[in-house]
């Protein structure tokens, strides 16, 4: 699983810390990083930099763009106003920003059941739908964000969970073979598995 590590919390605490030690308020801060002063672009400027001070990754592993900052050039931004020096705060951003690039680039694991039809079957746009439903295994959303074997770990649960449910058939008298995963990895390249129904 990806971690955000000790760099994320250190440089949010040194970013308080200096708002504390200079005793600046919110608006002092967006008007010092250069947002113009009329109250619905200060407004905005004032919601992303809360936003960005109550995030652990300080709102890194969110695309965000103002139309003067992107989410990187903003914490940047923020340091430089807050008189942080370069040599401190350029690793732990750079740091940080690799972790949010992992988080923003995850991809989810596909998984489906592979099912055998009878030649009975006859499929149309409405059945279709319904044996897409019943294939398909949904994962939760942070699972993008774990390693390969915790992934794997929850997939195997969940299609021993799903073959056990489905009691090895889906409707239209399909029978469940196996259940077929693909993943991206790093590199984009695709990597597929298949896991065969002899854990029942």
């Amino acid at each position: 699983m990806f971690h955000s590590s000790q760099y994320a919390s250190t440089l949010q605490a040194l970013i308080l810390q200096r708002i504390e030690q200079k005793s600046l308020t919110h608006a002092q801060i967006i008007q010092s990083m250069g947002y113009q002063t009329n109250i619905k672009t200060q407004a905005r400027a004032l919601t992303r930099l809360e936003h960005v001070l109550s995030s652990p990754e300080l709102g890194l592993t969110k695309t965000g763009y103002d139309f003067k900052y992107s989410s990187t050039e903003f914490v940047r931004a923020l340091c430089r106003v807050l008189d942080i020096e370069k040599d401190q705060y350029l690793p732990l951003s750079q740091q940080l920003e690799q972790y949010a690039h992992k988080v923003l680039n995850a991809t989810m694991p596909i998984v489906y059941a592979d099912v055998t039809f009878s030649d009975d079957f006859q499929p149309s746009f409405v059945s279709m739908m319904a044996v897409s439903k019943f294939r398909r295994i949904e994962l939760d959303d942070e699972v993008r964000l774990f390693d390969r074997y915790q992934q794997r770990q929850v997939i195997d649960e969940l299609v021993r969970t799903h073959y056990t449910a489905m009691s090895g058939n889906i409707p239209f008298d399909g029978i469940i073979n196996g259940y077929r995963v693909s993943f991206e990895n790093d590199d984009g390249q695709k990597e597929y598995l298949y896991i065969p129904t002899d854990f029942a």
